[in-house]
């Protein structure tokens, strides 16, 4: 009899344990539920992060992540996300959003981001705002003043080059956007003649050719790892193929002639500078022309010196408006 009761009794406490326990389930699914609606309200990275971070075990931890990537995705795929912003993701993320990958991937791919826009073979390296140049180039009686604009993706919106004669071209560049592959050149203005331009994407979202109405056209190749390896660049009758490795020009090839660029990797900016071009290929090769810098604490060049041969080409001090 007594074995009968002590049983009953246990048989009662593992019951009110069971109630007790499926009830502090629910409360905790009713807690979790509030804030997984809290932080969809919200619809930030920051309040899925929270979420993510204070509720790792809840039943809403994979529909939080979820909503978490396409809060980051929105965050950076949008017409306002600047240069600065997109950089230091790809910079701080090893494992990167493909989306935001190929947006910024298509940002920087475009012939007149500052990246990739060259003028004298010298390269931008990221600039927003306005640069000022001024060119003393061997031979010639008065410095050249040019001027770029960049906006804050990156992307050349006005050209102001000067000839040897004193004459000055105005170049205006206009760009589409599109939420799933960002921006792309769309329209060049100069001297009275307008280019419309028409982008092409691959499979996989990338930018694959430029192609404009009348004279200009951009072909991209990529490597296995979906970096830039190649782009063929035709303008009128003159055709340019230029290789890349690490986002930097390497080789250019145009007219039976073939350049190998150089560079130097500065510790201190994370960035490269083209240090020599060499003619190769030829049967008779042209000395090296070189390239020495002064750059700011930001990496950008303030003045450059081009030789051949241990004469002095050109020298250009550049100014910047930011």
């Amino acid at each position: 009899m007594k074995h009968t009761i002590v049983s009953l009794m246990l048989c009662a406490a593992i019951g009110v344990s069971a109630q007790q326990t499926d009830a502090d389930l629910q409360q905790q699914r009713v807690v979790e539920r509030e804030a997984y609606n809290q932080a969809r309200r919200l619809n930030t990275v920051d309040s899925w992060d929270i979420f993510i971070n204070n509720y790792p075990e809840s039943f809403f931890i994979e529909q939080a992540r979820k909503q978490r990537d396409a809060a980051v995705v929105r965050a950076y795929c949008n017409p306002q996300t600047t240069l600065e912003r997109l950089t230091t993701y790809i910079d701080e993320n090893t494992a990167h959003e493909p989306r935001i990958k190929s947006f910024y991937a298509n940002l920087v791919n475009n012939p007149t981001h500052s990246y990739r826009f060259e003028h004298m073979d010298i390269g931008f390296n990221g600039c927003t705002g306005t640069v000022d140049e001024t060119l003393h180039i061997a031979g010639e009686k008065k410095a050249r003043h040019c001027r770029f604009v960049f906006n804050d993706q990156g992307l050349l919106t006005q050209s102001s080059i000067q000839n040897a004669r004193g004459k000055t071209t105005v170049t205006t560049y206009e760009y589409a956007y599109d939420n799933l592959h960002g921006y792309s050149l769309s329209r060049i203005n100069r001297a009275g003649h307008t280019e419309n331009i028409e982008p092409f994407y691959d499979s996989l979202d990338k930018l694959e050719i430029l192609a404009g109405d009348t004279r200009n056209k951009w072909v991209y190749s990529y490597n296995d790892a979906g970096a830039i390896a190649k782009v063929v660049v035709t303008d009128g009758d003159s055709r340019r193929t230029l290789v890349y490795n690490d986002g930097y020009i390497i080789r250019q090839e145009s007219a039976g002639s073939v350049l190998r660029y150089l560079y130097d990797y500065d510790s201190a900016t994370f960035k490269k500078y083209l240090i020599g071009i060499t003619q190769i290929e030829t049967e008779t090769p042209q000395p090296e022309r070189k390239f020495e810098y002064q750059i700011d604490t930001r990496g950008r060049i303030t003045s450059v010196t081009v030789t051949q041969d241990g004469k002095t080409l050109m020298t250009i001090r550049r100014t910047y408006s930011n």
